[in-house]
């Protein structure tokens, strides 16, 4: 047994090692594979920039469905479309891009009418890591950088798919579009510059961790008609132009340790929220521009309305203009509320949190709304 063989059979080389060596399954006495590990390359993909790639790396992506293996996509510019992820399968690609710069694996929109870049309908426990996904934002329709469509009800079982690592840019449509999402995680990944929202889901059961959802334009995360059981923790939200996380209809959702920086609305929205707890967090400068939202001209930090059981506690909150000083002191007011019950705003400091108001309290809460030990003080 030579050394290649000895590091294939104990499993210590490395995927990217393994990638590199062989594409295809090979065949060893008594049918057992050596490795489940396919490289777009060895399917006729170019990577070029200039060859359409989609047909050779769906072939890749179906063998290694085949066999619940690997898809790998070695550093270069693949052109494609609509790819058809299969059910237990990574597609894998070295992370090597970062917040600005193109490098590593580009996956590149080359279509105007396609639906998304990959399509994960039905990829039951999809893995996609360090990929770089670029669309096309000035395309007329909205197509999606990963899109789960399950249009008519959601899947028989959890969809539980992962994705980490990855960068997905300048879409016309949502970077990441889940709909009727059963079970997902999120993490170590940046959503940027696409024309909808970095991430939109209808669905529950998440976790959403160390993320950067910059520069959206509409909202940095959001709900789509119900949103529940979220936990969504220490990500970077800002300069999205609708809120930064935008929440609606749902509930048991944990939201801790974030930073909400410069949104064009408040850095949260929460609408009819029940059993969901806003704990630690920063909200600075939010409500850059929110003329276009329900709350018009008079911007805010935080919009609570219609929620029960909610905590708000111990967060805080900073108003301020743009980088070096330019643009217009944001927000107008620090927290928005109304209709609340069964709910705790307690323990937040607002210290040159705000130009007017510390809290617009539109009334009609209901039983057991107590605000309490808020601190605060206006920019001036």
């Amino acid at each position: 047994m030579n050394k290649r063989e000895f590091l294939l059979k104990t499993g210590f080389l490395g995927v990217a090692g393994v990638a590199g060596a062989t594409a295809t399954t090979a065949a060893e006495p008594g049918g057992a594979r050596n490795s489940s590990v396919f490289n777009v390359l060895d399917f006729g993909a170019k990577g070029d920039g200039k060859t359409p790639d989609s047909p050779a790396i769906q072939k890749a992506m179906d063998a290694a469905g085949a066999v619940s293996g690997t898809v790998y996509f070695p550093a270069g510019r693949f052109l494609c479309h609509d790819l058809k992820v299969p059910p237990h399968t990574t597609v894998l690609a070295e992370p090597q891009w970062g917040y600005r710069g193109d490098a590593g694996a580009m996956l590149l929109l080359d279509s105007d009418e396609a639906e998304c870049l990959l399509n994960i309908t039905g990829a039951f426990g999809v893995h996609l890591r360090g990929l770089f996904l670029q669309g096309r934002r000035d395309a007329k329709k909205a197509i999606h950088g990963v899109f789960l469509n399950n249009a008519e009800k959601y899947s028989p079982k959890e969809d539980a798919i992962v994705i980490d690592d990855c960068k997905i840019e300048r879409f016309s449509g949502h970077g990441v579009n889940l709909l009727r999402i059963w079970l997902f995680i999120i993490r170590h990944s940046i959503m940027q510059n696409n024309k909808g929202c970095g991430v939109q889901i209808t669905g529950w059961d998440g976790f959403v961790t160390d993320n950067q959802l910059s520069g959206n334009g509409s909202h940095g995360f959001a709900c789509d008609s119900v949103g529940a059981t979220v936990m969504f923790t220490a990500n970077r939200v800002e300069w999205n132009r609708g809120y930064g996380l935008y929440l609606c209809a749902g509930d048991a959702w944990n939201v801790t340790g974030n930073c909400f920086d410069r949104n064009g609305g408040a850095g949260v929205c929460a609408i009819k929220m029940r059993t969901t707890t806003i704990t630690g967090n920063v909200f600075r400068r939010c409500g850059k521009d929110s003329s276009q939202l329900p709350e018009g001209e008079r911007s805010c930090q935080v919009r609570l309305e219609e929620c029960s059981g909610l905590t708000f506690v111990s967060n805080v909150c900073a108003a301020g203009r743009d980088d070096g000083g330019r643009g217009s002191v944001t927000p107008q007011v620090g927290l928005m509320v109304r209709k609340l019950s069964h709910c705790v705003i307690s323990s937040n400091s607002l210290f040159r949190g705000y130009l007017k108001e510390m809290t617009a309290d539109l009334g009609e809460h209901g039983p057991d709304y107590v605000f309490a030990n808020n601190v605060g003080s206006p920019m001036t």
